[in-house]
Order: structure tokens, then sequence, then C-alpha cells
């Protein structure tokens, strides 16, 4: 394919994504974290100040915020309080939605399309590095593999940071690489800058920038053979990336208390507080009285005080769900298995393979310099981040938290595309490996027995199959076409399933509402409504219709306790988060006893719950298998 038609194709594709992106955007209803993040956004803007939302940089929020600034969306800031843990930008949102309700998701549908924006901009970016070292035939696998990614879809359609975050980071690795290649005044304010952009966007890149000294290092040594790599130009280039880093972050906070010591800190986590509390108040700070308590820190003391944020929730541990079981803590491997289930097979089967050619190329030679340090720089943080949120232990709730580790996936999965596959899996290679045989008889029986797939050599196989998977990973993401948050693949059960896997953000955070509501405007008749869609305790009060609780009943309870107790037929909205007991607690587990009548998107469950006729509401309960 001509360069010329593989490019025009890669712009039509992040056309049409923006577009999938603009419909999410308008149909779906603002999911949890996003009543919180709206006035925390407005809030920096309007009153120059970072405490709302404080465990999230505000650069993405600034970003999506700043079209809300000129809408109707009033919030009763008397609500909002300074004091550590308070989380006023979820009682400010609340409040909000409690007027507006329904109509809540019109004030997001603008911001969400700047983030939507981010999406395409970071697509753009990856596609344009993989064009400019293999082609454009192979970035434009890269460029669909993003595109139809059913977790950026799903992200990039709100104002959460993760998508623009990843976005951010992959310029950030582009600007990085040119570094290592050429360690000048230019390319170390570039790479400052964009760095500093990454650190506004997410926490999640802290552990990455840490280590940004030692990858720069590494990549000169071990790519590109520089002797002697660290010397004092070195030292001179990387601090003044870290520098600009250090100021653009800055910068991002307003400079809003830079430079307090670290003794003025009100800390929340045992990690930072240790024993210093103060008294009534569950904050301290182990610094103080100690010669560290007046040493100024550079940074926004938000910024360190959302870092103190997140160490308290890791200490203090949550419930967390997977594959039917709650465990009040972690897994190591929960993120793991999160990828394995919410990316398409093809996709991943691709990356595998695209590991393979990379690992192999990189041995025998194929590859430039410069696509090895861009390929590594996209790997190392994005692995860096995973297995620094794998361990921190604490809580597993959200895929989205590791959803940096798709972009280096797409880019070894469009690896199967680009002509250094072909000489990976060359037949004149292994023909060369018969012939090196002594006995030649064996040899050209050998040849002829060339394993098919060789033989495609000559029909590029490789990019035939590429584009075979590719496919499949489009169609298996447009099959669950709206409901990308629900995506689950084959192997995993499908998003008809996906409850039975995981919870929290990856099958349900609020964003499938506005169905329901359409679904109670279409059966008004169906009443009386018992109802807990897991939103803010709201239920009927988000529609104006009038909903009562379902009773909850300790494990192995009988459906048809709730049977005997009722006079007429009920209908049930349930969301499928709720369908496991906490262990050793009452929930509504009993309701998978009996199959749903009707599911709204692949987030709620609709039950019709008759009562028992007369004859069998006095019979015992058959024992629950």
């Amino acid at each position: 394919m001509s360069t010329s038609k593989s490019a025009s194709i890669c712009f039509i594709v992040c056309v049409i994504h923006f577009s999938f992106l603009s419909y999410l955007a308008k149909r779906q209803f603002p999911n949890v974290d996003e009543i919180a993040h709206l006035p925390a956004g407005i809030s920096h803007w309007k009153f120059a100040r970072f405490d709302l939302y404080e465990v999230s940089p505000p650069l993405i929020d600034l970003i999506s915020s700043s079209s809300a600034l000129l809408s109707s969306s009033e919030f009763d800031w008397t609500e909002y309080r300074v004091f550590r843990g308070a989380r006023s930008e979820f009682t400010i949102g609340r409040t909000w939605l409690s007027n507006v309700k329904t109509k809540s998701s019109e004030s997001f549908f603008f911001p969400r399309l700047l983030c939507g924006l981010l999406s395409v901009g970071g697509c753009a970016c990856l596609t344009c590095i993989v064009a400019n070292h293999l082609g454009y035939t192979t970035a434009m696998i890269c460029c669909l593999l993003w595109c139809f990614s059913p977790s950026i879809l799903a992200g990039g359609s709100t104002i959460i940071p993760d998508v623009g975050a990843m976005a951010i980071g992959v310029a950030t690795c582009a600007a990085i690489s040119d570094f290592c290649k050429r360690m000048s005044i230019e390319t170390s304010l570039k790479a400052g800058v964009w760095l500093g952009l990454c650190l506004l966007s997410k926490l999640t890149w802290i552990s990455f920038v840490l280590l940004v000294p030692l990858i720069v290092l590494f990549i000169r040594i071990l790519v590109f053979h520089y002797r002697p790599a660290f010397n004092g130009m070195f030292i001179l280039r990387v601090f003044t990336l870290l520098s600009v880093a250090v100021l653009v972050l800055n910068a991002g906070y307003f400079f809003e208390n830079t430079m307090q010591p670290l003794g003025e800190f009100r800390f929340l986590s045992e990690s930072f507080a240790g024993n210093e509390r103060l008294v009534n108040e569950p904050v301290g700070n182990r610094f103080r009285g100690t010669w560290l308590s007046n040493v100024p820190i550079f940074v926004p003391a938000n910024f360190i005080e959302g870092i103190d944020y997140l160490r308290m929730e890791v200490e203090n541990k949550y419930w967390s769900f997977l594959d039917g079981e709650w465990r009040f803590g972690s897994w190591p491997y929960y993120y793991v298995l999160t990828t394995l289930y919410k990316t398409p097979e093809p996709t991943l089967i691709a990356a595998a393979m695209g590991v393979y050619i990379f690992m192999v190329g990189w041995w025998r030679g194929l590859m430039k310099p410069e696509l090895v340090s861009m390929v590594l720089l996209l790997t190392i943080p994005a692995a860096v981040c995973f297995l620094s949120v794998s361990w921190q232990g604490g809580f597993n709730h959200h895929h989205r938290y590791v959803i940096m580790i798709y972009p280096p996936m797409f880019v070894f999965a469009s690896l199967l595309a680009s002509p250094m596959a072909e000489q990976v899996f060359s037949r004149k290679k292994l023909v060369a490996m018969v012939e090196d045989s002594h006995e030649s008889e064996a040899a050209n029986v050998s040849k002829a027995l060339i394993p098919w797939w060789a033989v495609w050599r000559r029909y590029h196989w490789t990019k035939i199959l590429a584009v075979v998977l590719v496919s499949l990973s489009v169609a298996s993401s447009l099959r669950v076409h709206p409901y990308y948050t629900s995506y689950f693949n084959t192997l995993s059960g499908g998003p008809e399933n996906g409850w039975r896997r995981l919870g929290f953000s990856n099958i349900d955070w609020g964003q499938d509402i506005l169905e329901v509501d359409q679904w109670l405007k279409k059966y008004p008749e169906r009443r009386p409504l018992v109802m807990d869609i897991d939103y803010f305790g709201m239920n009927g009060d988000l529609f104006d219709v009038p909903t009562s609780l379902p009773p909850q009943l300790p494990l192995g309870a009988s459906i048809n306790e709730i049977r005997r107790s009722i006079t007429e037929t009920q209908w049930w909205i349930i969301s499928v988060k709720k369908l496991y007991n906490l262990p050793d607690q009452s929930g509504l587990q009993y309701l998978q006893q009996i199959e749903p009548v009707e599911r709204i998107a692949y987030a709620y469950h609709v039950y019709r719950i008759d009562p028992l006729p007369p004859e069998e509401s006095s019979s015992p309960d058959e024992p629950t298998p």
C-alpha cells in the first residue's frame, strides 16, 4: 500500500475515533468520578486553588473544565472544605447532582470533547512515531488498535485523566528518546516540558520520572553505545531536563504553596505522619522537629499531599473484587488479569508475536538504534508504572489505572506488519538453517517440508496475519458498541458475564444510567420498583420515581424468602456489581438463583419478582445448592 493511501487511512481512522468519542460523550451519564472532577477543575480556575481532587494532578481537569466555565453549571461552593481528607469535590458534585439529576450529563459534553482531542493527539503522535521508523502500513495497524481499543474508547470519552495522561506520556517518551540521541539544550528543554506535563497529568507517572536518569543512561549505553555515557555533560543536561520538569509542574499548580517547608505539611498516611499526629486530628508529620523540618519542598504542596492521600488509602485498604471473590486488600496479579480480560484476544496475540519480533530483530541487528530507543522508552515507563500499581497493595479497583500499558502493546502488535517481521520469519533463514545440516539428502527433504506459513513469505504472510488480527480486534470491540466500559473479551466470558470477573469501573461506573431512565419511561406500568443502581445512593431520586431498596440476605438464603414477603409483582433494577455478597455479610447474591428478564446495557439486570402462590407460601424453602 502506498504511503499516501496509508496516511489517508490513518487520518480517516482518527476522525472516526473522535466521532465515536463525541457520540459516547453525548450519550453517557457522568460516572462516579466525573461528578467530582468537573467541580474540581472549575475550582482550579475560579479560585486558583488545588485542594479539590488533590489525588489527581490538575492538568486534565484544567483542560476539560475550561469549556465548562462558560456553561450555566452552578456549584454550591459553601461545601468547599479545605481540611485534609475531606474530599469536598464529591460533596459539591453530589449536591449539584441532586439538583439537576439526569440533566447533569449536558454539562459534560464539551469538557469530554476536549479530553477526546487528547486521545486523538496521542494516537496521532504514536502513529507518526511508528510511521517514521517502520512506514505507514505498519503505522496504520497501530492507529487502528488505538482508535478501536475498548479501554481507550471508554476512558477517552470521559473527563477522567487516564487516557489524557497516557497520550501525554507517549509524547514525553518521544521527547526523551530524542534527548537520548542528541543531548543538547534544545532536546533537554523539550523533554523537560513534556516530563512536567506528564507529572501534571497523573500521579502514576511519578515512578517513571524518578527513574528517568537511569533509563536515559541505560539507553545511551546499551542502544547508542556512547562512550563515555556518564560525564559532566550528562549530569548537566539531565539536571536541566529535571529542573524544567519541576518548573512546569509548579506552573501547572500556579505556584501555589511551592517551597513550603516539609515540617508544615499535614499528612494523613502513617508513612509520612508517623506517630506525630495532632490531638483530635487524623493528621501529623513525622519530619516535624527533625533537621528536615525546615527543608523547602520544590514542588507544590497539593502535589505532595496527593501522594500522601494515595498512600493513606493503600495503608487503610479497601474491599476488592476478582473472579467472584471479595478480598480486603489486593492481589499482586490483579492487573495482569484485568489486561487479559479487557483486551481483545487478537491484540494480545499480535502483541506477543511483536515482542518476539522485537527481541529477535534487536539481537540480529535488524533495527535502527532510534527505533530500539523509542520502543524501550514506551515500554520501560509503562512496565514500571504497571508494576508499581500492582505491587503497592491496599486495593484493586480499576483497570484504567494501568491503561498506559496499551501504547507499547500497540507498537509491538504493529511490528507484525513491518518489514522486520518478514526478515525474522523469512524462508531464507529457515532454508539456511536446514542447509547447515551435513546430511544433504535430509536437507532436501526438509526444504520440501518447510511449514506453509514460511512459504507465504512471498505473499507477506505476516502482514496478512496482522490485518486479520487487527480486524478481529476491531470486530471484538465493536461487538459491545456503545458499551465499551463493560467490555470483556470472549475467553473471559464476554460482557454478559463481566460482572462475574471484575467490579467497580470495569463494568459499571454509572455510565449507562440514561438507559435506565429510558427504560423507566418506556415501561411506566412496571411498578412498584425496587432499585439499587449503586450511584451515590440516589436510586429513584435521580429519576423522580419512587423506589425502595432491595432486602439484603445472608449467603445461602433463598429468593423465596423475598417472594413470600410480597403481595404483588415487583420490578427490580440492580447494578451487576451488587450480585456478590461481601464475606460474612448480607447482600443480593440470592438474585443469582433467578435469571433477569431483561438487561439494561451490561451494567444492570432487571428482575421480575412474583409473590409465591398461596399453596407454596407456607412450604419450607428448598436447600440452596
